[in-house]
């Protein structure tokens, strides 16, 4: 009779094994006590593929970010950021380039003398289609022209720094899980 309850025990915790994880696993999910997705960024739930105008866009990643009529604190931290960002992101700086979008050359002028570093472009047509997204954010852009993620700025300079941090984060993920670019 022992050996009869040690096999029964025996393949009850046989069957136990294999399903405690299982119902485990769906109480987690269930309950939403697992976090799905690990990007700091917001994620776009379609990303905004840009057409043509994004040929005029450098080869690989950018971090880009559309310039507001007047370069206040919020957009001279957010300058600084992108700076920042391209030269922590270190070995790939090459693969990232920081991108500022105007839509008119008079406002180029002012950006020059705090972003020496940062490309500028002029395209007010990509301007417009990157209009989903809310105004004053940092964005990624992907090889294939796929803006993905965006980012907040802050005119605080300590919150626009962590943030800085959150889209280095992103970045370094992307670049190492990333095949192009």
């Amino acid at each position: 009779m022992s050996s009869l309850n040690r096999s029964h025990r025996s393949m009850i915790i046989v069957f136990l094994a294999f399903i405690l994880p299982v119902l485990a696993a769906w109480l987690f999910l269930s309950q939403n006590w697992y976090e799905v997705g690990t990007n700091k960024g917001t994620l776009l739930q379609s990303p905004i593929t840009l057409n043509t105008e994004a040929n005029q866009l450098p080869e690989g990643w950018q971090l880009g970010y559309i310039a507001p009529q007047n370069c206040g604190s919020t957009c001279e931290n957010t300058l600084y950021v992108m700076n920042q960002v391209d030269v922590a992101i270190g070995k790939d700086t090459d693969r990232l380039t920081p991108v500022v979008l105007h839509q008119s050359e008079s406002m180029q002028s002012d950006f020059n003398h705090s972003a020496p570093h940062i490309t500028q472009m002029i395209t007010p047509q990509l301007i417009e289609q990157l209009s989903e997204l809310p105004e004053n954010t940092l964005f990624i852009v992907d090889p294939m022209h796929n803006v993905m993620l965006y980012y907040p700025t802050h005119s605080d300079k300590e919150k626009m720094i962590a943030e800085g941090k959150n889209i280095l984060a992103d970045l370094r993920k992307l670049l190492k899980l990333s095949r192009i670019g």
